[in-house]
């Protein structure tokens, strides 16, 4: 099944990243997709389990716990929503592979157009919520706003108050940093100017970061290994590189930053000053005074 090739391919993954002697930050980031694929894969056990007429007495002793804890941990919405999540990602994998013109690319082909700030906070939004497993009439009520109107908001057509994001976040449990730049880029006005970067480069390296990780959650969390056979048609950046771009320890150059926003549906010129401001500019070397005569 896919969730079992899933699964296969994650393993390989991490095998192939321990035996290339990868940072540490890579392999975590590999536990972390391969104990998402097991998760998927238990979920369609469950489901195939049930469809064959296992009882949850069968299905939780081969799981190790309690029947009547292992069926609250996978009742039916939530294991028909978790499958179907999973196959939405494999089928914008399979997209991605199948179609690389869709891809962001540095060899001259096709990029799909950048999304607009509000865009990008409403797919940031829906992506988030889509990953809690609750049901949109759910995430309402625990945010205290109808459903009608959270529908709106993930689709794009009502623009929130941050009150009411900030309780959407704690709700999905998100990043209130990732969704607050996203959140105040959607409410400039399109003809003002970008908002400065820091003059602290470790201040710029954070906001970079910070935004980097919103673009990722609004494409959707693609894996580092999807990005990368997407974009690397020269061999940058490469799967450290994704990676610690994304999780905030490393900056790439800006060839590298530039696909990795491509492919995330950002605007690489906006965020060239950033990544700019970033840098940190070599030592100044002093020289004695006897040296000038």
């Amino acid at each position: 099944m896919a969730t079992a090739e899933d699964l296969q391919l994650s393993g390989t993954a991490a095998l192939a990243a321990v035996q290339g002697n990868e940072d540490t930050d890579v392999l975590m980031w590999q536990v972390a997709e391969h104990a998402r694929f097991l998760m998927d894969f238990e979920a369609a056990i469950v489901a195939r389990g049930r469809a064959r007429g296992k009882s949850w007495m069968v299905l939780s002793q081969a799981a190790g716990c309690g029947p009547e804890r292992f069926r609250k941990k996978w009742p039916q919405d939530r294991v028909r929503r978790r499958l179907a999540l999973a196959r939405e990602t494999r089928h914008g994998r399979q997209t991605t592979t199948d179609y690389p013109e869709a891809a962001a690319r540095s060899d001259g082909a096709a990029v799909p157009p950048a999304q607009t700030p509000g865009e990008q906070f409403a797919a940031a939004m829906a992506s988030l919520q889509r990953s809690t497993g609750l049901t949109i009439k759910d995430t309402a009520s625990r945010v205290g706003i109808s459903p009608s109107y959270i529908s709106r908001i993930l689709a794009g057509t009502r623009r929130p108050t941050w009150p009411i994001v900030e309780r959407f976040v704690v709700t999905c449990k998100g990043n209130h940093l990732e969704l607050r730049a996203l959140w105040e880029a959607a409410q400039r006005n399109p003809d003002h100017d970008q908002e400065p970067a820091p003059d602290d480069p470790e201040a710029a390296r954070f906001r970079l970061h910070t935004i980097l990780r919103a673009l990722y959650l609004a494409a959707g969390r693609p894996t580092p290994w999807d990005i990368q056979r997407a974009i690397n048609a020269d061999a940058k950046p490469t799967f450290s590189e994704i990676v610690l771009a994304l999780n905030g320890t490393r900056i790439p150059d800006w060839e590298s930053t530039a696909k990795i926003i491509l492919f995330l549906r950002g605007s690489p010129a906006d965020l060239r000053p950033l990544w700019q401001a970033a840098q940190v500019p070599p030592p100044t070397s002093v020289l004695p005074a006897a040296a000038f005569g």
